[in-house]
């Protein structure tokens, strides 16, 4: 266990190199980040925020539908999509804060392993939804799978090749903006199956980083649910609510 003494005077050199090298946090930009672009409030405050997973299925009116029970792909997320989130979010795909991957991790690794327990198959696959090529262009990452754990919770295991965007000159990096209609209608012919993939086998968890109508989950799912594989439920970061 670290001394006071010594928590002082790491205290103190970090101050010091703050003044040298701004680090500002992430979220309030007010205090020095400590940990992963975040100052100690903001780590609290987002800890708080991703407490509880929330069933987030009736909050997206485009998810798919199962034919029997005719009720919407299960989705489980690790937060609301609050201010402070939107925020991270941004920074995190958009700003090159890289370093929040290491705060999201964990919170996707217990959203992940509610959704196993909820599901009750013995094994998963986890499929992150690819970033477009304008993504990929932009930032050099995927988001989905950078905040993804590893390892992942016991009984899942990942394929993020499985499932590839297709090539669209005009793509866009993000739907902001967009309608209803349009992330539908974009989302319904953005994917499709790597040329060299692993046979269906065990069910498939979607993942996504947010959950606004459900339009992208939806594409990923029918793609997927053509070549035969079978969609278990979706597991996001954060969740939009619709204004009523």
């Amino acid at each position: 266990m670290t001394s006071p003494v010594a928590q002082h005077v790491g205290r103190a050199w970090g101050g010091m190199m703050n003044l040298l090298v701004p680090n500002p946090c992430a979220l309030c930009v007010w205090s020095d980040a400590e940990k992963y672009h975040l100052c100690r409030v903001c780590t609290a405050l987002l800890r708080d925020q991703t407490r509880q997973v929330i069933q987030a299925q009736d909050f997206a009116d485009a998810l798919p539908l199962d034919i029997v029970t005719g009720q919407p792909l299960p989705v489980f997320a690790a937060s609301l999509y609050t201010p402070e989130m939107a925020r991270l979010v941004l920074n995190f795909k958009d700003h090159q804060r890289i370093k929040l991957a290491q705060v999201f991790r964990p919170i996707m690794y217990r959203t992940l392993q509610y959704a196993t327990q909820d599901c009750g198959s013995p094994s998963y696959r986890v499929v992150p939804i690819p970033t477009s090529g304008a993504g990929m262009r932009k930032r050099g990452y995927n988001p989905v799978t950078m905040m993804l754990p590893s390892p992942l919770p016991d009984r899942l295991h990942c394929d993020p090749g499985l499932l590839k965007t297709r090539w669209n000159f005009f793509s866009r990096t993000a739907h902001h903006g967009s309608g209803v209609q349009a992330r539908r209608e974009s989302a319904r012919r953005k994917f499709r199956l790597a040329r060299r993939h692993q046979e269906p086998a065990e069910p498939i968890i979607l993942v996504d980083d947010v959950l606004t109508t459900g339009a992208t989950l939806a594409g990923a799912a029918r793609t997927l649910q053509a070549a035969g594989f079978d969609i278990a439920a979706a597991v996001v970061l954060s969740t939009v609510i619709p204004r009523s």
